[in-house]
């Protein structure tokens, strides 16, 4: 009679062997938030933007600048903020940055709430619109005053998530072209 842990190894050493034979690459999905932009990718300015006076950042969204009043913040949308606000325009000239690091973080927003004509702050009931927003720390050869691109969307708290790589495209369009370290 066969002994029955000669049988189960005989059986579980070719299911190791299958296993262990399957690739291992990892396939990023440009579509899915669970994937962002890796540290070493490299963020190209194909052409000048400006920075108003008295402004620490510029937006972007469906590939055009925009001014903060016309961010739709419900949809991708990105901004490049500076490391310095100054009294004076400031034009950003076509330029690479590296993105020698990433942070993702929430910020909160509590909308106010009106029951039956009465106003009412939800505030004991946690924030009601949330923005997952990735943090892209750049730096140039040329020393331009640029430290982040900033990306996110703001929605309710349980229906957020991060941008994918894709939405991060869409949101700089050709303003900016996003080289992936892969």
């Amino acid at each position: 009679m066969l002994n029955r842990k000669y049988i189960s190894y005989k059986l579980f050493i070719p299911f190791l062997l299958v296993i262990s034979s399957c690739s291992t690459e990892i396939v990023i999905d440009h579509d899915s938030y669970k994937y962002s932009v890796p540290v070493g990718s490299k963020l190209i300015l194909n052409q000048k933007i400006t920075i108003a006076a008295n402004q620490g950042r510029t937006f972007f969204q469906n590939g055009k600048e925009v001014k903060k009043k016309d961010v739709d913040i419900y949809y991708p949308h990105c901004s490049i903020t500076t490391h310095k606000i100054v009294s004076s325009e400031r034009v950003i000239h076509a330029d690479s940055f590296e993105i020698y690091k990433i942070i993702d973080d929430e910020e909160y927003a509590q909308r106010n709430v009106y029951y039956a004509s009465t106003f009412f702050m939800a505030d004991n009931y946690g924030p009601s619109i949330t923005g997952l927003v990735s943090y892209y720390y750049l730096r140039s050869k040329a020393k331009q005053d640029i430290r982040t691109l900033e990306c996110l969307q703001w929605n309710s708290p349980g229906d957020n998530k991060y941008l994918s790589i894709n939405e991060v495209k869409i949101a700089l369009g050709n303003i900016f072209t996003l080289q992936l370290n892969e």
